[in-house]
């Protein structure tokens, strides 16, 4: 059993606990602004009451393969309706008759409540009695941002999970690992995100599809111009990083299909077809210890060749 999360001991330590002597609430609220972990940590607790093996979840028992399938009988999650962006009270009595059914594998039936905040106050109050007193093989997870948003008698039957953000030092050293990106770039994301591992990583993807789209223009941009070594100027950098050079890839994958819906020389759409077909190639290749510098070359020089 691994902690999926960095910091936040206290949490940690509550579900280390919880998992380790089997006594489980039967009702758990994850409360913690966006970013912070809150689906990541929902998903590992339900995993591991739905593991079948000690040292729960496992990752190999039939319970961890259905759940990271999402095809597990013994989970039901609620969500927002989309045309409402609420949880009726509809969707609350439906919980309370499902509720009442024997799991079908596990020990538990668990009801996972994303966005619990976004439940009206009359779906709360239609939950409280099953909240309260539930079936001993029920388990409730919920989901907020706060629990100022809820009702003080829905909180007060819960076992509440407060995250916090981390320390901007550690959030950087665990997402350098992660990610692989330059460590100037992910401190200046993670001082930007205070401490949010999920914000700091968004702003780093927005920051890296922006500049590799950029980019993928320039490259197409000077490979008009059939200038090798102007397009070697541009790529080289890249070589240095595996991470910003898949990005690229894929920006110039997307903006030459756009290319070629729009080419109407069919020598330019023969040249953008097999220079597609490359960078498909070179991306296989970035997987594994592919040499960077050779890969790049390797593509300046075929996106100046004529035929």
């Amino acid at each position: 059993m691994k902690f999926p999360l960095i910091g936040n001991d206290r949490v940690k330590n509550a579900v280390e606990s919880m998992l380790l002597s089997g006594k489980l609430p039967h009702a758990v609220l994850i409360e913690g602004e966006s970013g912070l972990g809150k689906t990541v940590l929902s998903s590992f607790l339900a995993n591991a009451v739905l593991c079948e093996r000690d040292n729960a979840p496992c990752g190999e028992c039939t319970g961890c393969h259905l759940f990271a399938s999402g095809n597990h009988p013994d989970i039901t999650v609620v969500e927002p309706e989309k045309d409402r962006k609420t949880i009726s009270v509809r969707a609350a009595r439906e919980i309370v008759s499902l509720a009442a059914i024997v799991p079908q594998l596990a020990k538990k039936h668990i009801f996972l409540i994303d966005c619990a905040e976004s439940m009206t106050v009359e779906a709360q109050n239609a939950l409280l009695k099953v909240i309260e007193e539930p079936p001993e093989s029920v388990l409730f997870i919920l989901t907020c941002n706060s629990r100022a948003a809820l009702l003080s008698t829905v909180v007060s039957r819960c076992a509440v999970l407060s995250l916090s953000p981390v320390e901007v030092s550690l959030a950087a050293e665990y997402i350098s690992g992660l990610t692989g990106k330059a460590q100037e770039d992910v401190k200046v994301a993670c001082q930007s995100a205070r401490g949010s591992i999920g914000a700091a990583l968004n702003i780093l993807k927005h920051k890296s599809a922006s500049a590799a789209e950029e980019k993928a223009k320039e490259f197409a941009d000077i490979m008009q111009n059939g200038n090798q070594y102007e397009l070697l100027k541009i790529l080289l950098p890249l070589e240095k990083s595996r991470p910003k050079t898949l990005d690229f890839y894929n920006a110039l994958e997307v903006l030459l299909v756009a290319l070629i819906r729009e080419c109407r020389s069919k020598t330019l759409i023969s040249r953008y077809e097999r220079l597609y077909g490359t960078v498909t190639e070179h991306k296989t290749l970035l997987k594994s210890n592919a040499n960077l510098s050779l890969l790049l070359t390797a593509l300046a020089a075929l996106a100046t060749t004529e035929r």
